[in-house]
């Protein structure tokens, strides 16, 4: 037993790591400005629920999806999840959230995307639970992923404090600078996956 509690121990604080949603609060701010206090409550619960989904859903079948259904590697997740993170982010940093969203509708969905996935639900937590998945278990996985999430749904809610510490331009210039952060770590993500691709080119 307690093998297992040190197993969802170790798979909790890496999943955390790879989320990163304290580092990712100003983005969060910047991307829900325009909503009050109760939009944007139920937008940060959406974003976790759309998140938590995601990955235990891969915590369960994301190695088995990958390889059978999509035929498809990790390396050439990596790589397509990087696209779409730096899609999104350069995107954001220059346009902002308004733009971001488009049409009013796309605004109401920003919960799901962006904020749920890819910032919360990034190819990088994906790909850290399919490799935690075939070391420790569905089951270790699937719980460790759903503390993880129990954790940043609260941490989300401090984003009116980190407003008002920082005030609406310092959390302006600092989403847009970690913007170019997470611009950077998609090309990592990229960089990865090729990098595995070429040492292993096929399944």
């Amino acid at each position: 037993m307690s093998i297992i509690i040190e197993n969802i121990f170790h798979d909790y604080l890496l999943l955390f790591a790879m989320v990163n949603a304290v580092g990712n609060l100003p983005i969060f701010a910047d991307l829900t400005c325009d909503m009050d206090r109760k939009t944007r409550n139920d937008a940060f619960r959406i974003a976790v629920v759309t998140a938590a989904s995601i990955v235990i859903s891969f915590a369960f079948i994301g190695d088995w999806m990958l390889r059978q259904v999509f035929v498809v590697d990790t390396a050439s997740f990596k790589i397509a999840g990087g696209v779409l993170v730096f899609a999104v982010a350069a995107r954001g940093m220059i346009l902002g959230p308004r733009q971001l969203s488009g049409t009013n509708q796309a605004y109401d969905n920003i919960a799901v995307f962006p904020m749920g996935f890819p910032y919360l639900a990034g190819p990088g937590t994906i790909v850290t639970t399919i490799l935690l998945f075939q070391s420790g278990g569905s089951l270790v996985t699937a719980t460790a992923a759903l503390i993880v999430y129990l954790t940043i749904l609260p941490i989300l809610r401090l984003v009116p404090y980190a407003e008002r510490a920082l005030g609406r331009m310092g959390m302006l210039v600092l989403s847009r600078i970690l913007y170019i952060f997470i611009c950077a770590k998609a090309v990592t993500f990229m960089m990865d996956g090729l990098r595995s691709w070429l040492a292993v080119p096929t399944l």
